[in-house]
């Protein structure tokens, strides 16, 4: 397996150990099954099974995903229609939330093209490194407040976003503009504003605002980082549904690694989102769990078990027995539209899994009368499938890349009927 984190930078001893027990020989996985869907109908399913099946996920994986909370608003604080030599508005929002006596803030930056004529579609997914490093606009906000230390030596808990000095290093990984000219808005928030992905983070995250560190801390914990992260989605859905030029009836949200296993969650609880798109989400995302290839449940509990809940520690070392599996994630999402995205050198995150839980989930959109994937081969590199479950394999590593973007658009211009642009033409 490979010796390096997804930060690119080497593993420690222990991590290195884990990950060197890790199968990634197809020739290895032993026997498993993929569960399908015990409804006959759509409506059955969403009336009954989608709700047993969300149930299951939260309580051996996830935990359920808190509620709204009491006190919401939107507050502009800035606000330019010439982002990217006027191809944009950029807009500004601290997202306000309190409850419980305890507020937290997210901030959020959102692009609207100026070239409109209607509402129009939006692209919203959290970002890993601040808002600042996904664009060179030095009109974006510089936002991190507060930083954490490495602990115990592992590379992983420490705070990876990135300095005020560093703005744009992921832009390729946003390519906002090339958005923008497809006529879609384009929306972000650092999931550390949700929560600090750091064993140290409870405090400064939304979920203090449900319960108190010693909840979190004891067997008896409702949810883990990921409930918390998907909440922050559901609230980003709340801010673009008020704003006049966001149509709410398209909203995409999407996510990279830990936000892919996040956009999923939240998009099989939050039927707002009308397209969900996951990218290199491996373990607790797309792929299948039972398939036993690349990353494990051991990985996980070793790396980052803020994200779960504890029960999720009983199911270690014993992946195949677990009574949930990742395809009826992918299935809480039918009847709308679902895209997966992988790449061929991100073993970890295994693509074959991935693309065959989509496979699976599809036997759940037939229900609707919907393909689904609509095929049971992987596709080569590059080859688009356009199906109600999208699927595309890009090049290279574990990243969110550019031609990951153009198959994202096209499909995404195919089913919303016309392209972006020209629509806001007419």
């Amino acid at each position: 397996m490979a010796n390096r984190t997804e930060w690119g930078e080497i593993f420690t001893p222990e991590q290195q150990a884990k990950a060197d027990q890790m199968n990634d020989y197809e020739d290895r996985i032993p026997p498993y099954t993929v569960p399908g869907p015990e409804s006959a109908t759509g409506a059955e399913f969403l009336q009954k099974e989608r709700g047993i099946l969300l149930e299951k996920l939260g309580k051996y994986l996830y935990g359920p995903i808190p509620g709204r909370c009491k006190y919401l608003d939107f507050d502009i604080v800035s606000e330019e229609p010439d982002a990217f030599g006027g191809l944009a508005t950029r807009r500004q929002i601290v997202i306000r939330c309190s409850n419980g006596g305890q507020a937290r803030f997210l901030n959020m930056l959102l692009y609207i093209p100026n070239r409109r004529k209607k509402p129009v579609p939006v692209f919203f997914g959290m970002n890993l490194r601040g808002t600042h490093a996904g664009t060179f606009d030095p009109l974006v906000r510089y936002t991190v407040t507060k930083r954490y230390p490495t602990l115990g030596g592992f590379i992983r808990f420490s705070d990876r976003r990135a300095r005020e000095d560093q703005r744009g290093m992921e832009a390729s990984r946003w390519d906002h503009e090339k958005v923008l000219k497809r006529g879609y808005a384009v929306a972000t928030i650092n999931y550390c504003d949700v929560y600090p992905d750091h064993p140290l983070g409870f405090p400064d995250s939304v979920l203090a605002m449900f319960f108190d560190e010693k909840t979190f801390r004891s067997p008896e914990r409702p949810c883990g980082a990921i409930s918390a992260w998907a909440w922050g989605y559901s609230r980003a859905i709340d801010c673009l549904e008020a704003q006049p030029e966001i149509d709410r009836n398209r909203i995409a949200i999407h996510g990279l690694s830990r936000l892919g296993k996040t956009a999923l969650w939240a998009g099989a609880n939050d039927e707002r989102a009308a397209l969900t798109v996951s990218c290199c989400s491996g373990t607790l995302g797309a792929k299948l769990s039972h398939r036993y290839f690349g990353e494990d449940f051991s990985w996980i509990e070793l790396w980052n078990p803020h994200w779960v809940v504890p029960e999720f520690r009983n199911w270690v070392d014993r992946d195949l027995e677990i009574p949930v599996e990742q395809n009826q994630l992918l299935a809480c999402i039918a009847p709308r539209l679902l895209f997966i995205m992988s790449a061929e050198e991100d073993t970890y995150a295994d693509p074959k899994g991935e693309f065959l839980s989509a496979v699976h989930a599809s036997k759940f959109y037939r229900l609707f009368g919907s393909e689904g994937i609509g095929t049971d081969r992987q596709p080569p590199v590059g080859k688009l499938l356009t199906g109600d479950i999208g699927y595309f394999l890009q090049e290279k590593e574990h990243n969110f890349h550019p031609s990951g973007w153009d198959a994202l658009l096209d499909y995404t211009d195919l089913h919303w009927g016309i392209h972006a642009s020209q629509e806001n033409e007419r």
